[in-house]
């Protein structure tokens, strides 16, 4: 093939510029089919038409994807797709053996998270050819015998999805060759802080706050009493796209006697999702009283081992006692709270020696 007639370029050359476009992403793949797992990211390779590894010509600059040749009587279209998980935050290309001469031309077109992404300028001098053509709807055309440039850089936004091109514009031309990089992984959601209180000694309230959500579709609560096995007890929606912190509240009225673990995971407009740290609390048998819902209207339920020898009393906001029909089960009490004015109120459980009040809100 002609492209592979190129003298290399002089060592000191290249080091001189590779010490330029290594200071930017700096994670390089080098797989052309399968899955791996490369700085944190999962990049599966896929690709189609005249597709393969190369790496004899512009070695170390633009190696090892070559779209548009294959082996033999391969020449004609082909691309590579890139798809990461989670997203990242940039890209970074070097191409080469552009053919544009005579009949025979073509242009490496990309396309980012499904649309056709126009290039704003090209790059510059690879080492290795001459330099390329940006065409007007921003696509790198060959020129000459072979062309390309080098240190095109795309960054700012969440990038899921990479397709590289080798379009056929007229003619046989040989293919292009491209080296990818990408810039550090970006997760869906970026975790400030994730704690937990027990709230008069009953509940537990949970708060987290993010430093940015991309695509967060919503939180699911998890609690699990062996670290393990987990339970989904709640669910919050997310802020979708936001680079401010933002907090939120979850309170757990009917924690586990023992200990609760809790965890947050994160689900993306996607499908992905990411948990966060775990908190754990530990509710003991003469904590484990839970009344609910609050605020309530009709009735409430008020839950705690061994309730049937307890005191239950409903008191206003002046202390005195308020009369409200009760239904007792083992570990249960109904309060029918619908013929009581709303407002504040204070439900005191008297057990033993231990006595416990918690307001109570009637709307």
């Amino acid at each position: 093939m002609k492209k592979f007639l190129f003298p290399l370029v002089i060592l000191g050359t290249w080091l001189s510029f590779a010490s330029t476009i290594y200071a930017q992403c700096n994670n390089k793949l080098n797989h052309i089919s399968g899955t791996q797992n490369v700085a944190g990211a999962n990049v599966t390779v896929t690709s189609v038409g005249n597709t393969c590894a190369w790496n004899t010509y512009c070695f170390g600059i633009t190696d090892p994807y070559f779209i548009g040749y294959a082996p033999g009587p391969g020449s004609g279209p082909g691309a590579f797709t890139f798809t990461f998980s989670p997203a990242v935050n940039g890209l970074r290309f070097n191409f080469s053996g552009a053919s544009g001469s005579g009949p025979d031309g073509e242009e490496i077109r990309l396309f980012i998270n499904g649309a056709h992404y126009p290039m704003a300028s090209p790059g510059v001098l690879n080492g290795c050819d001459q330099m390329a053509i940006l065409t007007p709807a921003g696509d790198l055309q060959g020129v000459g015998s072979v062309s390309g440039w080098a240190n095109t850089n795309i960054t700012g936004f969440p990038i899921t999805t990479l397709t590289v091109e080798d379009f056929v514009v007229g003619g046989s031309p040989n293919g292009s060759l491209f080296s990818l990089w990408f810039c550090n992984v970006i997760l869906p959601t970026e975790w400030l802080d994730f704690s937990s209180a027990l709230i008069d000694e009953q509940s537990v309230e949970l708060t987290w706050t993010t430093s940015t959500e991309i695509n967060n579709d919503f939180f699911t609560v998890e609690r699990s009493q062996d670290g393990q096995s987990w339970q989904a007890i709640g669910q919050i929606d997310g802020a979708g796209n936001s680079d401010v912190p933002q907090t939120y509240i979850f309170e757990d009225l009917l924690p586990q006697v023992g200990e609760n673990h809790y965890r947050i995971r994160q689900t993306s407009l996607d499908g992905g999702s990411s948990a966060s740290d775990v908190e754990t609390q530990t509710i003991t048998a003469t904590q484990g009283i839970h009344i609910s819902p609050n605020p309530a209207r009709n009735e409430v339920q008020v839950h705690m081992a061994g309730i049937a020898n307890a005191t239950v009393i409903l008191r206003n906001q002046l202390g005195q006692q308020v009369q409200a029909p009760q239904t007792i089960g083992a570990n249960q009490l109904t309060l029918r709270t619908q013929d009581l004015p709303r407002g504040i109120y204070y439900l005191e459980v008297k057990q033993d020696a231990r006595v416990v009040s918690q307001k109570l809100v009637l709307e």
